[in-house]
């Protein structure tokens, strides 16, 4: 269990700008960037190992082998600003996706995403709000399991889950204003996914009201 976090002068333990870029589609690119830098190198080695980089299988298994090297960066980030994170190592690793029925529930929207890409090249797959609708759906499923692991180290006590779930709710919030207007775009311009794209749309305003209770 970890001890209380000590934190500055403002009380709140604030997240380093660089954790945006876990998750934004154009995040900075910047190779001394603690997440970029990971990011690409990670990737490099997915594409060695002849594995697709954005195969969800091995987005999750990046999320869970970098998860205490992030805390440890966010420690170092945060003693910067005096203060503390105490226990760092005592960090319990919560349970699998699968073990949660609001994960498996977005797992399955985020597959019927991508099944609209399924025998179609119409132009509005290539369009913004196509590569947003792809590539949050993504995160938001990632998102979702982070944050659910989020609310099982609050029940365990870990205090590093109730900072860690302020933030990743911010980001679920804007995540899904993101794709809820990446697909009101897109339905009239659907052409012959018109329909799926409607039944995408009608699973997010489902889950939208889940995700932002975790």
């Amino acid at each position: 269990m970890l001890k209380k976090i000590k934190t500055g002068k403002d009380g709140k333990l604030k997240m380093p700008p660089w954790m945006d870029c876990t998750w934004k589609r154009i995040p900075c690119g910047k190779n001394s960037c603690p997440i970029c830098g990971t990011i690409k190198k990670n990737r490099e080695e997915a594409l060695a190992r002849g594995k697709n980089p954005d195969d969800m299988e091995v987005v999750l298994d990046e999320l869970g082998s970098t998860f205490r090297k992030m805390i440890k960066m966010i420690k170092a980030d945060a003693k910067k600003h005096g203060i503390e994170i105490s226990n760092i190592e005592d960090i319990k690793e919560p349970p699998e996706p699968e073990k949660f029925p609001l994960y498996r529930e977005t797992e399955k929207w985020r597959k019927n995403v991508f099944a609209v890409l399924h025998g179609t090249d119409d132009f509005w797959t290539q369009t913004e709000e196509a590569q947003d609708l792809f590539w949050y759906a993504n995160i938001l499923a990632a998102k979702t399991y982070r944050q659910l692991c989020n609310r099982w180290h609050i029940r365990q006590k870990d205090s590093y889950g109730g900072h860690d779930h302020e933030y990743t709710g911010r980001v679920l919030a804007e995540i899904l204003e993101i794709l809820e207007k990446s697909v009101s775009r897109l339905v009239p311009a659907g052409s012959s996914q018109k329909g799926k794209l409607m039944l995408i749309q009608a699973g997010l305003m489902g889950l939208k009201e889940k995700i932002l209770k975790i």
